[in-house]
């Protein structure tokens, strides 16, 4: 029994419990609220696409269907089931955040804010409560990254081959894959972890992304290209709005909650000008580049959520290290956690099912 107090402040102490706690409240937040509001409309389409299997549809790549399948399969048509995967795939999303953080060296508190910042934000929890590709997405670009800094950080090229197949299995999940794994190439050039191209490993890695993606080349190559016309048909017509590019990055920032911005933005800064994430600085680079061909190529401003968990890591681990003698200010620094759990928690009805109708209808307008 005296041992008991002793184990619960070893626990306290060790960042990992930190970080399977925020995921563990992340799982239950979802399950808690994905019974709310109905089906949305492309839960249904997704439904109707896995009684069709196929390596491929003209507006979407074939993993979801499977999914969907899988789901239905297993636990049927209820909203918690066909919601079960995304509610885990968003546990994921803050459990890798975490494990991130760790990665370049955070304590507790880095631990604390990078999960609290992905957990808080009012897109994560909107598209990590319903059905889509978007909620698996953040997870395959997110591991994507880890794998790359286990190869850098460890030196171990092998890791690379790992990345190829994570990238492969978001490939087939959405195809916008592709411009974080260019994104990614583009870093490593312009950085001294060129020399990974020197090595067997990150070829082979892309053979594996390659090879998991062909059933869906090959589909495309048997149906005339279906997604690129569809890609192109849109652009010719007025269907997605346009922003410019300011608008397109306040977007970014509204979406993750505007309270945040200071770490994710803090997260640019370290890996490409702190001394602890320089040899990360192929991540920084990465966000730059996927930031300018998602505004060049008119996308969403949802398609660049993905690639937000690793800034949010590095970001909280350059806060962390700030040090200062001004007791004002440290109290500001161990505050701002608090501070984004009550903006989250003021916000948690905009993207959760928390309130009937009518009374989100009436806290709206309360809003403003």
């Amino acid at each position: 029994m005296d041992d008991e107090p002793n184990n619960v402040a070893r626990m306290f102490r060790n960042p990992v419990a930190w970080v399977i706690f925020f995921a563990l409240t992340k799982l239950v937040l979802h399950f808690s609220f994905n019974g709310g509001y109905g089906y949305f409309r492309d839960e249904l389409y997704y439904i109707a696409c896995g009684e069709h299997l196929a390596f491929g549809y003209p507006d979407h790549a074939p993993l979801i269907a499977f999914v969907t399948k899988l789901t239905r399969a297993l636990f049927g048509d209820s909203l918690f089931a066909l919601r079960f995967f995304p509610a885990l795939a968003g546990a994921a999303k803050v459990f890798l955040t975490g494990l991130l953080v760790i990665e370049f060296g955070g304590k507790r508190f880095a631990v604390a804010l990078a999960c609290i910042g992905v957990l808080v934000a009012p897109a994560y929890l909107g598209i990590d409560n319903f059905l889509s590709m978007n909620a698996f997405e953040p997870v395959f670009w997110t591991l994507c990254a880890y794998f790359a800094i286990l190869a850098i950080k460890r030196r171990d090229a092998r890791f690379w081959l790992w990345f190829g197949v994570v990238a492969g299995i978001g490939l087939m999940n959405k195809h916008s894959m592709l411009i974080f794994g260019l994104a990614t190439v583009v870093g490593l050039l312009l950085t001294s972890e060129r020399r990974a191209f020197l090595d067997k490993w990150i070829w082979i890695g892309g053979a594996a992304a390659l090879l998991i993606f062909l059933p869906n080349l090959i589909w495309q190559a048997q149906n005339d290209w279906a997604t690129i016309e569809l890609l192109r048909n849109v652009q010719a017509t007025d269907k997605n709005i346009v922003l410019a590019p300011h608008e397109f990055v306040w977007q970014q920032i509204f979406m993750l909650l505007p309270p945040t911005a200071l770490v994710w933005l803090g997260g640019i800064w370290f890996f490409l000008f702190d001394k602890s994430g320089r040899r990360f600085r192929f991540l920084g680079i990465a966000y730059l580049v996927a930031l300018a061909l998602m505004i060049l190529l008119k996308a969403k401003t949802y398609y660049l959520l993905p690639i937000y968990p690793y800034l949010f890591a590095g970001g909280a681990v350059l806060l962390e290290s700030l040090r200062t003698r001004n007791f004002a200010l440290r109290v500001v620094k161990f505050a701002y956690p608090v501070v984004l759990l009550i903006f989250g928690l003021i916000t948690l009805p905009l993207a959760l099912p928390v309130l009937s109708v009518e009374n989100f209808l009436r806290y709206q307008a309360t809003l403003g």
